[in-house]
């Protein structure tokens, strides 16, 4: 058995070049980005970002990010970014993920995490 959500961060993304999810607790995830006008990075990291006795933290405070590398499922190569339309599957990713560019738009962004049961 196995449980999945896709996720649709078009907007999200568009708004601000980036996007951060909270991946803890699925076991890979799969982007899927369509026409972005440039080079967009994938990162992830551990740190949530939380304050001792105040937050434990969370996706939007998340930091402290290094490149991740994915398999793009069309070449079956190894990559950090994606310059052009495609999908990378993530097989050991941190508790956060963030795709990430400068001044990047795409048609659509799209993460599937999935979760073997």
């Amino acid at each position: 058995m196995s449980v999945q959500i896709v996720l649709d961060v078009t907007a999200d993304f568009n708004a601000d070049s980036k996007v951060q999810l909270d991946t803890g607790g699925f076991d890979y995830a799969i982007v899927q980005l369509v026409s972005p006008s440039g080079t967009v990075d994938f990162k992830h990291t551990n740190d949530a970002g939380d304050v001792e006795g105040v937050s434990d933290g969370s996706a939007v405070s998340a930091t402290n990010f290094v490149a991740v590398q994915g398999t793009n499922l069309a070449s079956g190569t190894a990559v950090t970014s994606l310059a052009a339309s495609g999908l990378v599957r993530f097989g050991y990713i941190g508790r956060f993920l963030q795709l990430s560019g400068t001044s990047v738009t795409v048609t659509k962004a799209l993460v599937r995490l999935y979760k073997i049961c």
